[in-house]
């Protein structure tokens, strides 16, 4: 069997304390789509922002139209006007803070590879890897199921 072992990186946190620098596989090159917006850089434009109350009250095309040049061209978008208590952001602010300060060994029990091998969605740990040329973000995540609420995985992490 051929060594897969370029699927399983290891998590940005391990890295940070074994490499003075980050390894290739993490660093966009300028050539390549999106390496002339890096980091530190100055932003064209401001981060997209979404009124979910326009969207959902009264359907707004303009603001439709927004959502849609936002998807496609950043990718990603703010929401306001969404409805959510500012309690609650704010429990959800600071279980992911004593989450991510958590010692590796204990963010490892909620690991996204089943089997120390299989990606799942759900759990602690990078992107799936699907090429040994793909590039890497320097990042960990928590990828937590909210809906359908009869699929969520009970973690006993969190609000």
């Amino acid at each position: 069997m051929a060594d897969e072992s370029w699927r399983l990186p290891n998590s940005a946190q391990q890295l940070a304390s074994t490499v003075q620098e980050p390894p290739s596989r993490y660093l966009l090159r300028e050539e390549e789509p999106l390496g002339r917006n890096l980091a530190g850089t100055e932003m064209p434009e401001p981060i997209p922002m979404i009124d979910l109350g326009l969207l959902s009250a009264s359907n707004d095309a303009d603001e439709a139209a927004k959502l849609r040049s936002a998807v496609l061209t950043w990718g990603f978008f703010q929401v306001s006007n969404h409805g959510m208590e500012a309690s609650l952001m704010d429990s959800v602010m600071t279980a992911s803070r004593d989450f991510f300060r958590l010692p590796l060994e204990e963010k490892r029990k909620y690991s996204n590879l089943i089997d120390e091998k299989h990606f799942q969605m759900e759990g602690y740990g990078n992107d799936q890897v699907k090429t040994p040329n793909q590039r890497l973000d320097w990042s960990d995540r928590l990828h937590l199921k909210v809906e359908p609420e009869d699929a969520r995985e009970t973690l006993p992490i969190g609000p």
